[in-house]
């Protein structure tokens, strides 16, 4: 019988034995793993001029077996080459300072290279040199030996057996796990409409390492449908790991609850739900520097007995994350991030897959399967995390508070300095203010990498908040000029006084198939996903990836639908005001309970507003720009059932048209004011330019779509449960146009609304 194979890279052997005792700023390590790399590449060039059969980047690998498991270590030799006296060299590049001293760790990597290469081209020994190397690739400090076979080969088998000692626990651990899940019921009584579909269409998925486009309506129980057979393929060996991936936090909330459910119906899990860092930190002002943070100076140190109670398993949710965190005061995080790493299953933001400054590569390595939550925002939110925008107002006062912290002569200060008169001298020229520019500025990027390097340095040193927002500024602008192509645009907007200049991504399609295709099966699912032809568009699709479209599991008789023609063109919308304010008392006077109220844009809110005045009888709330999430929760909170009518007026699109789960007698009407077009704005405009160059229908893909995808958002918190009734109002003349008819035809709304029941 064969023993089961464990993969790990050289690097994760080696720390395993040999780490850090303290972490290190995020921004820190950004710029040396940065400089780094430049400095790798020019070690290495210069190492292929100078010696014959210069080798960089080679690919080596062995195995270590214990009586359990075989542990498969491989890994990419900075440089091998052989000298004119026939002795080959082993060498490791390091970023370093001048008389750098010798790195055990660095050793020890070196040494581990060197057993794999004499291993496989049969070498009696090899020499290892570990060179320093500065930011230009200059050597600053160099240290070799002669290594013999049998040394390097005992050194080499001593850090895997410490490597070992962890997997073992692991593969214990798993061996529980598999047993638990192969005998795990489904842990209701019977499935819902719709739910057994989509189970078997997500299991099929991960079986045969596809995609599955699927519609999945309110009320099926589609958290629970595609965890569960993701565990149940987990078990059987189909995949190494589960990532539920989601866009909120109430998404992960109920992720979190369905583990937790299916734990105590005696799945062995281990679970660990990743939280935002800022949510995280329990740190009055967050400074990562060991010199300052507690929970840093000696984390790598204290790590290892946090991870093993926590292997115990269980569903580490936020909560038991910040307690475990806290009783061995580590960067609760931080610790999240490490424990994700050997997790079972894993309930997390968008961001730790597709973000290419916070995405966690070793989430995908080894079988991982993606099951991608509410997937209508995937794109949106892809397309954000890889563009970069410049405005010369926000700059200026952020320079402002630089010079505040740092002083006006300080590093990052001038850095800022320069990119705003490279800015400046670019809103002067004819082809920003025509819009013509085809490509970043130059002179302008080259002012962004001189500020990221100003800010990353700054923020090594402890500056503040102005060099994180610059370094975090300028890493965005490099990353989507470095990969700018055919698929983004450049926008500006403004003069000399207030220019505006985006790197902005037209699509992200390519970019999320790519991280797809790293995964043994995904599932997008949402209930706002159809036409599946635009959500390929928009996600990528390949030949063999599945679709399926479920039904609502409720009866259109549970809503009240009904649509009332104004034109609500936004060039109409001031003469349409007292129009809709009167439609919104007159539904107050014919309606009972409370309602929410959704409009296309905070101003027209406050148009009707001022038309609308005070109702009897009905208490009035207001959704404002940028509401912290108490504030959102306390107006939830007013929505009881009682004798007191709530009505809340909200956006679309906004904190309420989404993930907000009022029951029963919580919410029986909702209004939605307009068919939820975007203001056809620079973005919307280029990406319908590129769409429609591709073929496509951009109006369609980036102004009808969007817009029915948040009315259908909306106007689905009303019926939420078998026994919810409630009044739908739509209000917008285009309500009666055959694409929007033939959108909302899918779904509940549609059914509702057009057979007859309004």
């Amino acid at each position: 019988m064969s023993l089961p194979v464990v993969r790990a890279s050289v690097r994760q052997v080696v720390e395993t034995t040999y780490h850090d005792s303290d972490l290190s700023p995020a921004a820190g390590a950004q710029k040396r793993m940065r400089e780094g790399a430049a400095a790798h590449q020019s070690r290495q060039k210069e190492g292929a001029r100078r010696e014959t059969a210069y080798r960089a980047e080679q690919a080596l690998s062995a195995d270590y077996e214990t009586d359990t498991l075989t542990l498969h270590v491989s890994g990419r030799a900075d440089g091998l080459f052989t000298r004119e006296d026939g002795i080959t060299v082993v060498e490791e590049i390091k970023l370093g300072v001048k008389d750098n001293p010798l790195i055990p760790a660095h050793r020890a990597q070196a040494a581990i290279y060197g057993h794999m290469l004499c291993a496989r081209d049969g070498l009696s020994g090899v020499r290892l040199r570990i060179l320093y190397v500065d930011e230009q690739g200059e050597g600053v400090a160099c240290y070799e030996e002669d290594a013999e076979e049998q040394t390097l080969q005992e050194t080499f088998r001593t850090l895997c057996a410490a490597a070992c000692v962890w997997e073992e626990a692991m593969l214990a651990r798993r061996r529980v796990r598999d047993v638990s899940l192969d005998a795990l019921p489904f842990p209701y009584d019977s499935y819902r409409v719709g739910q057994r579909r989509f189970a078997a269409g997500v299991y099929v998925a991960i079986r045969d390492r596809k995609r599955l486009f699927a519609q999945a309506p309110t009320g099926i129980g589609k958290t629970m449908a595609a965890l569960y057979p993701a565990l149940r393929a987990l078990g059987e060996g189909k995949c190494s790991r589960v990532l539920y991936l989601t866009a909120r936090t109430t998404g992960r909330k109920s992720a979190t609850d369905a583990l937790a459910f299916l734990q105590g119906r005696g799945a062995k899990l281990f679970a660990v739900e990743i939280a935002a860092k800022d949510k995280l930190c329990p740190q009055e002002r967050r400074d990562c520097r060991a010199e300052v943070c507690p929970y840093a100076e000696g984390f790598y140190d204290r790590l290892p007995d946090a991870v093993s109670e926590a292997l115990s398993g269980g569903v580490w949710d936020r909560t038991r994350i910040e307690e475990l965190a806290q009783k061995h005061r580590l960067c609760p995080f931080e610790l999240a991030l490490e424990l994700a790493q050997r997790a079972d299953v894993v309930v997390c933001d968008y961001n730790y897959v597709y973000d290419p400054f916070v995405a966690i590569d070793a989430l995908l390595t080894g079988g991982a399967v993606l099951l991608v939550d509410e997937a209508h925002q995937l794109a949106p939110r892809v397309q954000e995390s890889r563009s970069a925008k410049l405005n010369l107002r926000e700059l200026t006062e952020s320079r402002r508070e630089a010079g505040q912290e740092m002083g006006r002569k300080s590093r990052l200060y001038r850095a800022m300095t320069d990119v705003l008169h490279a800015l400046r001298e670019l809103a002067q020229t004819e082809a920003f203010a025509s819009g013509e520019l085809e490509k970043p500025p130059e002179a302008l990027c080259g002012a962004m990498d001189a500020l990221l390097d100003a800010a990353g340095s700054a923020l090594e040193d402890g500056a503040g908040q102005a060099a994180a927002q610059a370094f975090t500024l300028a890493a965005a602008w490099q990353y989507a000029a470095s990969h700018f192509d055919e698929r983004y645009a450049v926008l500006t907007s403004g003069g000399e006084k207030n220019a505006e200049i985006e790197l902005f991504l037209l699509c992200a399609a390519k970019d999320i198939l790519d991280r797809s295709k790293k995964a043994k099966g995904t599932v997008y699912f949402s209930a706002t996903l159809a036409p599946f032809d635009a959500a390929g568009q928009m996600l990528g699709r390949m030949d063999g990836d599945a679709c399926l479209m479920l039904p609502s599991p409720f009866l259109p008789e549970q809503l009240h639908a009904r649509w009332k023609s104004i034109d609500l063109r936004y060039a109409a919308r001031e003469q349409s005001a007292p129009r809709v304010a009167e439609l919104i008392q007159t539904h107050f006077a014919q309606n009972s309970g409370n309602t929410l109220v959704f409009f296309p844009s905070y101003a027209y809110l406050e148009q009707v507003c001022a038309q609308l005045g005070q109702v009897d009888g009905v208490r009035m709330l207001r959704e404002a720009r940028g509401m912290r999430e108490d504030e959102k929760n306390a107006l939830l909170s007013a929505f009881q059932c009682g004798d007191e009518r709530v009505a809340l007026l909200c956006v679309l699109g906004g904190a309420f048209s989404e993930g907000v789960d009022l029951v029963g007698e919580r919410l029986k009407n909702v209004i939605v004011i307009s068919t939820g077009m975007p203001q056809p704005n620079a973005r919307v405009r280029a990406m319908q330019r590129y769409y429609d160059a591709l073929g496509a229908n951009g109006f369609d893909l980036c102004m009808t779509l969007p817009g029915m995808v948040r009315v259908i958002q909306a106007a689905g918190r009303l019926i939420r449960s078998e026994t919810d009734t409630g009044t739908l109002l739509l209000i917008d003349s285009r309500y009666g146009r055959r694409r929007e008819r033939d959108i909302l035809s899918q779904t509940l709304i549609g059914q509702a609304l057009y057979s007859g029941n309004s």
